[in-house]
């Protein structure tokens, strides 16, 4: 069996992939959107385009109920109930459901940029790369209005990510806890705390952090800048974080419950200590087998494991009720 090299394999995808009429890279795209800055080489894809703007998705998939402006997106919308992922990656295992999703992943074999800023001729890899650079660095377009407070959204997404905040809906949740957040994103970034990566890490001191954002604001600690004021007493601090910490104490705000009392704190670190040493010894009890136990308080606090830890280590008989505290209630409770 003879073995292609990348650089005889890319002439052949792009070929095949121009055959199916899915390339279109490189084509003009005479038919723009009037609404945002999408372009299209047909009229009829511009039409069903111009049906996400109109809010309109008369197409439902009728396996789980949920809607499409047009058929081929719930047709694409069906391989995830199906499995189906009928585009392979010549150059590694990956496969994918979109044809969209593949092109892109290609050009990080090939090293292809084909979408150019006219502007300031920084090039991308996707056209909604571009498109978004374009929106937030030269035009700082906001096409996407809410019809709830009528703030504007550079795409799509960002708005609905943001109608969530008015609906309330929280569809992320974490498998290892069950908190629920209204972006994927940030459903991620809380599941290390549960795994303990920490991929942030500070070139002057080696402390790491969870979030890029933590260790941007950790940095400002060793520039010795502190911009953040407080209005109060004058107190400056270099970390925004900080300074909302710091004004607890003028405000009496204490945000952080003790689920086995009644105390509150203003700081997590006081309400761990308090779980650690002070609200030790309270009476707990199985509901699947009525053992009583004596243990730390009943539910920890989100991202920490050790009050699952010591319910095993205290009811090692009963491991299979003693998953996060869901099978125990305080005794105060019965």
């Amino acid at each position: 069996m003879t073995t292609l090299t990348p650089s005889q394999v890319v002439p052949i995808v792009f070929a095949a992939m121009k055959k199916r009429g899915v390339e279109g890279d490189t084509e003009n795209r005479p038919y723009k959107c009037t609404h945002c800055n999408w372009a299209f080489k047909k009229s009829s894809n511009l039409q069903s385009h111009l049906d996400t703007h109109s809010g309109l998705k008369p197409h439902i998939c009728d396996l789980c109920g949920k809607a499409y402006s047009h058929q081929g997106t719930l047709q694409q919308h069906k391989r995830l109930h199906t499995g189906e992922r009928p585009y392979h990656c010549p150059f590694c295992e990956k496969t994918y459901i979109w044809s969209s999703d593949y092109r892109k992943h290609i050009r990080t074999h090939t090293g292809e940029k084909p979408y150019v800023c006219e502007t300031c001729s920084k090039d991308f890899v996707r056209s909604s790369d571009l498109r978004k650079h374009e929106r937030n660095m030269h035009t700082n377009e906001k096409p996407f209005p809410c019809t709830q407070c009528g703030k504007t959204f550079n795409k799509p997404l960002s708005l609905l990510r943001h109608e969530r905040t008015h609906l309330g809906e929280r569809p992320f949740c974490c498998p290892i806890c069950g908190k629920a957040f209204a972006v994927a994103s940030r459903m991620a970034e809380h599941q290390k705390v549960h795994t303990g990566v920490r991929p942030y890490t500070c070139l002057v001191c080696t402390k790491s952090f969870t979030k890029s954002s933590n260790l941007l604001e950790h940095q400002a600690v060793h520039s010795g800048i502190r911009p953040h004021k407080c209005p109060q007493c004058g107190v400056a601090f270099a970390m925004v974080s900080r300074l909302v910490r710091h004004q607890r104490v003028h405000t009496g705000e204490r945000p952080y419950d003790c689920t086995g009392c009644s105390m509150s704190f203003s700081r997590t670190a006081a309400l761990k200590r308090h779980q650690e040493q002070t609200c030790a010894g309270r009476i707990f009890v199985c509901v699947e087998c009525d053992k009583f136990i004596s243990i730390l308080c009943y539910i920890p606090f989100a991202g920490n494991d050790r009050g699952q830890t010591f319910s095993v280590s205290l009811h090692k008989v009963f491991t299979h009720c003693c998953w996060y505290f869901g099978p125990f209630l305080h005794a105060d409770l019965l």
